[in-house]
């Protein structure tokens, strides 16, 4: 796509049929709610992503940009243009000796990048099999599981400024990762664009089995293969397909608290789930929900997935609303038990105060 930027009549002549008007959002996000965006459309390649955003800038409008949507909650109608992120391309890179390094547009899908990297006999994110979205969103939220996290292995990440249109590589030690964050989802969620991650993968390595009694689910020789056949099973059985029942995955973060805090709740609740972590505790948020009586529970057209009390699913509902009021109860429920505050981990759109 090419764009003249002589007059504003030239400018809207050669964007305006790639951009639509009042589009339902509720096929681009997991959990189905029926918001709309005001502006839309898809980003297919890089200069039809720089020509969208020199639109937006053109005509002020808010930039939201959208991969999987499976770590959304949509709460109302989206101002400005909505930007689904579909670049797409893998290219890889042997380099002498163990390594091999993985270039993969932010648009592809995270599960099939996963999957491939299986097949060609890579390791290093197999754990991380069957965890919905696409690659770009996975060091927004630093994705992990069993033991596994995304800034592993992650080298670098490409962006597009927002502003100025320029594209360039962060290396992943300035990304600002952390359990379930990073600058992108901080102070840099409206300055860039992911449109491209690095990752650096081993031809051969040990395999991590110790998380989440992983080793209990392969059956004979663990291999790459198997790895990733036990992590796949073993979430298809504790947490919904999006495509089967409306959800976001895991809802809430596993809380960290300091060691003091942790030494008193184990005086009183000598069952609680809970690992060491950078010098504190990590609980099992999903332990403390099921104890304080949430799992299975349904409120209004939602409630809490009966086999994994971290999902919160949607039935019926086509609105955030009732959604938002069980994640109060949940946060209040949680913290008058235990004193311990839980924090959403999806991304809220459009952005507003955090409820507690």
């Amino acid at each position: 796509m090419t764009m003249l930027f002589n007059t504003e009549n030239s400018f809207a002549q050669n964007i305006e049929e790639n951009i639509q008007k009042n589009v339902s959002l509720e096929t681009f996000n997991t959990f189905r709610f029926s918001y709309c965006a005001e502006y839309f459309a898809i980003a297919d390649s890089l200069d039809s992503l720089k020509v969208l955003l020199a639109w937006a800038k053109h005509f002020e409008k808010h930039i939201t940009v959208i991969g999987g949507g499976s770590n959304l909650l949509i709460s109302a109608d989206i101002p400005g243009l909505v930007i689904i992120n579909r670049l797409t391309g893998i290219q890889a890179r042997e380099h002498s000796g163990n390594f091999v390094s993985l270039t993969v547009a932010a648009g592809e899908n995270w599960h099939q990048t996963v999957e491939h990297t299986v097949q060609q006999g890579w390791f290093g994110i197999e754990n991380l099999a069957l965890i919905p979205g696409t690659v770009g969103a996975a060091p927004v939220q630093n994705i992990g599981a069993y033991g596994v996290e995304v800034k592993d292995v992650v080298t670098r990440v490409q962006v597009v400024d927002r502003e100025t249109g320029d594209v360039y590589w962060i290396n992943a030690n300035d990304c600002g990762f952390a359990y379930r964050d990073s600058h992108f989802k901080g102070k840099w969620k409206d300055r860039y664009i992911i449109t491209s991650v690095e990752i650096l993968l081993k031809k051969q390595a040990e395999l991590l089995l110790s998380y989440g009694g992983l080793i209990n689910q392969i059956h004979g020789e663990a291999d790459l293969l198997s790895v990733f056949n036990a992590v796949c099973q073993v979430r298809s059985e504790k947490l919904p397909s999006p495509d089967k029942l409306a959800n976001a995955g895991s809802f809430f973060k596993n809380p960290i608290i300091s060691v003091a805090q942790h030494d008193e709740l184990k005086t009183s609740f000598p069952q609680l789930v809970s690992f060491p972590f950078n010098g504190e505790y990590k609980l099992a948020a999903g332990w403390l929900i099921d104890q304080a009586g949430w799992k299975g529970q349904k409120y209004l057209g939602v409630g809490v997935y009966d086999k994994q009390a971290l999902v919160l699913v949607n039935y019926t509902e086509r609105t955030a609303k009732a959604l938002l009021e069980l994640e109060v109860k949940i946060k209040s429920t949680v913290f008058d038990r235990y004193g311990v505050k839980l924090e959403r981990e999806p991304v809220q759109l459009p952005c507003t105060r955090e409820i507690v």
